[in-house]
């Protein structure tokens, strides 16, 4: 283990073995990093905050802070980062805004400089965020999703595994699994192609996909025939089973 004398430690945080810590960072209390993760220079991680192993904390960092809500009244909370994750300089994450809630980030994902992740985000393996990005609050974002640089994401949106999200667009609703959207407002552009290759989706589903998105696009169809239409028309393999049920299952409706 490795800590810098100008760091302040909590007594009661733990620090896994192999942990290093970085000069003028600040561990709060009740605070659990995992084996072999490094911490950098002028990190916070504020009470609570649950930290895997191997990840590595870029300095700057801000993690676990109260969420930003007018008139916040303090509760017991936190952040969970799952192992192998990345958080690079300058990056928020703010903790739960429930007793006992937690805001969540999964197992390797990458968070770019000044990403900010708002209080009861639930964030899958493997995603992906890019620089300036805002989660607002209560955001689900599936795994292996992409989103790119100065992205706005409204409070209670879900992104679907396996999804793309473009540069600098405006997403006020549910962004379907496996597919591309981008703009301000954000639309649908088609399936996210080169994803679904790296992450070896078949050609056949590929296929079965982009024919349910070509329905979905349809300007003549409500989202409740697209559904119908999907049903009858396109080969069911798990993937449009579970793609219909992101659709019927949306609170805020989707991009398309």
């Amino acid at each position: 283990m490795i800590i810098h004398p100008s760091s302040v430690i909590d007594p009661s945080a733990k620090l896994g073995e192999g942990v290093s810590v970085g000069p003028f960072s600040i561990i709060g209390p009740e605070v659990k990093i995992g084996n072999g993760t490094v911490i950098g220079s002028h990190v916070l991680i504020e009470a609570n905050t649950i930290i895997g192993k191997a990840c590595k904390i870029f300095q700057g960092a801000s993690i676990g802070g109260e969420p930003q809500i007018a008139g916040f009244e303090d509760v017991l909370s936190s952040v969970e980062i799952g192992d192998g994750t990345i958080v690079r300089e300058y990056a928020t994450i703010h903790r739960s805004m429930f007793n006992e809630g937690v805001t969540q980030v999964g197992e390797n994902c990458l968070l770019m400089a000044y990403s900010h992740l708002g209080h009861d985000c639930k964030i899958g393996d493997q995603v992906i965020i890019v620089n300036g990005t805002g989660l607002s609050g209560h955001v689900v974002v599936e795994k292996q999703a992409f989103i790119s640089g100065l992205v706005g994401i409204h409070q209670f949106v879900r992104i679907g595994r396996n999804s793309m999200v473009g540069g600098m667009a405006g997403i006020n609703k549910d962004v379907l699994p496996f597919s591309t959207v981008e703009g301000t407002p954000a639309r649908l552009l088609s399936l996210n192609a080169v994803g679904l290759k790296r992450a070896n989706f078949k050609p056949n589903v590929r296929s079965a996909i982009k024919k349910a998105f070509k329905i979905i696009s349809r300007p003549d169809l409500n989202t409740s025939q697209s559904i119908e239409k999907i049903s009858s028309e396109v080969e069911m393999h798990e993937e449009i089973t579970y793609l219909l049920d992101f659709i019927k299952n949306s609170t805020r409706g989707i991009t398309k």
